[in-house]
């Protein structure tokens, strides 16, 4: 996997490699997505993270977060637990 961006900032990602990250379905991750219940944060690293960007990615069952070099590589990734529902009411 790698972190890349088009000419509009957008995170570009093989939705295939993402789904696994997640040990999801495509579709139901494209669903979900247009529900708005994929939350993805990028955070550009500072100090002695400099040239290093963090990208969470979270739905109400599963979350991950890579580390990338200033290339674009993934050099770390956790699985994180999930939480409560994203939109504050049980399923």
């Amino acid at each position: 996997m790698r972190l890349a961006f088009d000419l509009n900032g957008n995170w570009l990602v093989d939705e295939h490699e993402l789904a696994e990250k997640l040990s999801a379905d495509v579709k139901e991750l494209r669903r979900l997505d247009k529900l708005g219940l994929v939350i993805i944060r990028i955070e550009t690293g500072s100090g002695s993270d400099e040239g290093r960007s963090r990208v969470t990615v979270r739905t109400e069952q599963a979350g991950w977060e890579g580390i990338f070099d200033k290339t674009g590589a993934l050099i770390d990734e956790t699985r994180l637990q999930s939480r409560k529902p994203l939109n504050g009411f049980a399923h």
